[in-house]
């Protein structure tokens, strides 16, 4: 931190991210430090070691910080490291206010609707990729597939269920205990996101199918009544069996 505020004296505040902010930093862990400007232009990230401790220093705007308030993609990561972030410099208390307002933060139906849309979209176009792949026995397209659908898997059962994401160590776990998600997820997650390794892309293809199929309903379901926009629910009335699905 002496670095950054040697070189950069005009940053209203550091915070540090990550393992070294949650006091359970393992051997080769990095050091994840934000150094929050003001007005102005922001610099550019780098990074450099510590002796044998490598360290990535990231710039934020104050308004950049308030800006994710109403960001769909970053908001349910925001709210989580907020709660997973140590505070290292902030003469003003400015970050101090931030991150209290971000750990009691509830997403807006716009942030839950936005979020569900785009990962409703993502499934089911990736669904098409799995199935051409496979019908192809393109392997590599088959797996890669599978996988961008267990992302977005991830992310939908996020904003279904309202977690903070604390970190990416923690992630499946967090999405495996969720109480709103897909029936057979335990089974099918792991295999469709490559945690659980198998030599049969059968499997995986039909492991994502089903994950897929149960993952719509899901949302549907949850939506169907909720959703304001209307393209968004005509989406939803689509008869997802027409496709394949």
């Amino acid at each position: 931190m002496a670095l950054v505020r040697r070189e950069y004296p005009n940053v209203i505040g550091v915070m540090v991210h990550g393992s070294a902010a949650r006091g359970e930093p393992g051997p080769f862990s990095d050091i994840d430090l934000v150094a929050v400007t003001g007005r102005g232009r922001k610099p550019s990230e780098f990074s450099y070691f510590d002796g044998d401790i490598y360290v990535g220093v990231g710039f934020l705007r104050v308004k950049d910080l308030e800006r994710e308030f109403g960001d769909p993609k970053a908001f349910f990561w925001a709210r989580g490291s907020a709660k997973a972030t140590r505070v290292l410099y902030d003469p003003k208390g400015v970050l101090k206010q931030i991150l209290a307002r971000w750990r009691l933060a509830k997403p807006s139906q716009r942030i839950l609707e936005k979020s569900l849309w785009d990962m409703y979209h993502n499934i089911i176009e990736y669904s098409g990729k799995l199935r051409n792949g496979w019908r192809n026995r393109d392997e590599y397209m088959t797996r890669y597939a599978a996988q961008v659908i267990a992302q977005h898997v991830e992310r939908a059962v996020i904003a279904l269920n309202d977690i903070s994401i604390i970190s990416e160590n923690y992630l499946w776990h967090q999405v495996l205990k969720a109480r709103k998600r897909p029936s057979h997820l335990e089974i099918d997650y792991p295999i469709a996101r490559g945690i659980r390794a198998t030599k049969e892309t059968s499997k995986i293809y039909r492991s994502t199918m089903r994950l897929c199929s149960e993952t719509l309903r899901l949302i549907r379901k949850d939506l169907r009544e909720k959703a304001k926009h209307k393209r968004f629910l005509t989406l939803l009335a689509e008869p997802l069996e027409k496709h394949g699905l």
